[in-house]
C-alpha cells in the first residue's frame, strides 16, 4: 500500500512504534551467545532494534540499498561554499558510476546504491542518476524562502515512495545519503531554529572551509536564524531547506510507515530524521544511527533523535559514507548473532544478567 505524505500532515495515518516483543525476545537470543553478556555493547541493541523493525527475531541483513539525494541550494550565491553548484551534478554522476568514496566502499560492503536529482541546477539529464527533479535548486534563503510547501511536500513523497519502490524489490534495510553543494548552511539553520540554538553552536566547516568562508557562512546562519520566531518544522523547512534533505525526511517517514530499518548517515540525515519525527511522531523509533560526523551540532541532534552512534572518526564526508561504514558493522553483527556458539554448545556454562 502507497502512503501519502499529505495524509500524515493531516493526522491521517499515525506511526506505531517496533514491537517491544520481538526487541526482548532478541535480546534474550544475544544472552544465549556463548560470550560475556553485552558483550558486544552497542551492536547488540542495534541488532535488537533491527530485529524489533523487520518484526522478526531472524533478520534480513543481506539486502540493503543506499539511497543518495541530490540537490542545489540557492544560497551557495553568498559566498559559504569552497566551490560552486556545477560539483553537485558532477558528483551526482560520480555516485551514480559507483565510482566516488562511497561507491567503493558499497562495493566492498555489498550495498546497492541509486543516485536521485531532486534538485540540482542543471537542466538536462544526468548520466546514472534517477531522474525525480522538482526544480533547478532552492532559493537562495537570505532573499526569499528556499522552496513553497507544494515542493517540500513533493520531495518528501519522493522519498516515501523511494523507500516503497526498495521494498518491492527485495530491499530489508535502506541506508541514507545526500550530494548538494551548502547543504550544511541549510541544515545548519534548521538545527538552529529547531533546537533553539546560536550560529557558533550548529556551524561547522562543512566539506572544509578556510577561516574567511567560514566566518561568512556563520554570519549567514546567524542572520538567518533571526529573521522569524517560533516557526513549525514545516515552515522551517520551506524556509531554509534543502530538497534532498526533504526527500530524506521522507526516506525516514517511508521507513517507519513500511517497517525498514533506516541507516542515518550524518548531520544532514540527522537533521532530516528530527523533521520527520516532529511532523510524524516516533519515526525515530526506526531509526539506525552509524556516525557521529564533524558537524558540531551531530552530538544534541543524535541525543534528540535518541540514538547513540558506534562509529568516531571525525568524518565530513557525506553522500551516506558512514551508513555503508555501519552496514558493514551489522552485517558481522548478524553472523555472530545467528551462527556463533550458543552456551551449552560451547561448554561454557550459561552467563547469568545482573542488570
Amino acid at each position: 500500500m502507497r502512503y501519502l505524505f499529505e495524509d500524515i500532515l493531516e493526522n491521517k495515518i499515525s506511526i506505531e512504534a517496533p514491537s517491544d516483543e520481538i526487541l526482548n525476545e532478541a535480546s534474550f537470543n544475544w544472552d544465549h551467545v556463548s560470550k560475556p553478556i553485552n558483550g558486544l555493547g552497542k551492536f547488540e541493541k542495534i541488532h535488537s532494534r533491527i530485529c524489533a523493525i523487520q518484526n522478526t527475531c531472524h533478520p534480513d541483513t543481506e539486502h540493503m540499498k543506499l539511497l543518495v539525494f541530490c540537490a542545489d541550494h540557492g544560497i551557495v550565491e553568498e559566498g559559504i561554499s569552497q566551490t560552486d553548484q556545477s560539483v553537485t551534478r558532477i558528483c551526482a554522476e560520480n555516485i551514480g558510476k559507483g565510482l566516488t568514496s562511497v561507491g567503493v566502499m558499497a562495493s566492498q560492503a555489498g550495498v546497492d546504491i541509486e543516485a536521485i536529482d531532486v534538485g540540482i541546477n542543471y537542466s538536462l539529464e544526468i548520466p546514472y542518476v534517477t531522474n525525480k527533479k522538482i526544480k533547478n535548486g532552492t532559493e537562495n534563503f537570505l532573499k526569499e524562502s528556499a522552496m513553497s510547501v507544494t515542493e517540500f511536500v513533493s520531495a518528501v513523497q519522493i522519498g516515501m515512495d523511494k523507500v516503497l519502490e526498495a521494498v518491492n524489490d527485495g530491499y530489508k534495510i535502506i541506508l541514507m545519503g545526500e550530494m548538494g553543494i551548502g547543504n550544511t548552511t541549510s541544515a545548519a539553520v534548521m538545527a538552529g531554529y529547531l533546537l533553539n540554538l546560536d550560529a557558533e553552536a550548529v556551524t561547522g566547516r562543512g566539506a572544509g572551509l578556510d577561516d574567511d568562508r567560514f566566518s561568512k557562512k556563520r554570519a549567514v546562519v546567524s542572520m538567518s536564524l533571526g529573521k522569524y520566531s517560533n516557526l513549525s518544522p514545516l515552515e522551517v523547512c520551506t524556509c531554509f531547506g534543502g530538497l534532498e534533505l526533504a526527500a530524506l525526511t521522507g526516506v525516514v517517514i517511508g521507513g517507519a510507515l513500511y517497517n525498514v530499518p533506516i541507516v542515518l548517515d550524518g548531520m544532514l540525515s540527522m537533521i532530516s530524521a528530527l523533521v520527520a519525527d516532529r511532523i510524524a511522531d516516533k519515526s525515530r523509533y526506526y531509526l539506525i544511527p552509524s556516525h557521529k560526523s564533524l558537524e558540531p551540532v551531530t552530538v544534541k541532534l543524535a541525543r534528540k533523535l535518541e540514538v547513540d552512534p558506534v562509529l568516531d572518526g571525525d568524518m565530513a564526508l557525506g553522500e551516506g559514507t558512514g551508513a555503508v561504514m555501519m552496514a558493514s558493522l551489522i552485517k558481522m553483527t548478524d553472523k555472530v548473532y545467528k551462527d556463533a556458539l550458543k552456551f551449552g554448545a560451547s561448554g561454557v556454562e550459561q552467563y547469568k544478567r545482573y542488570k
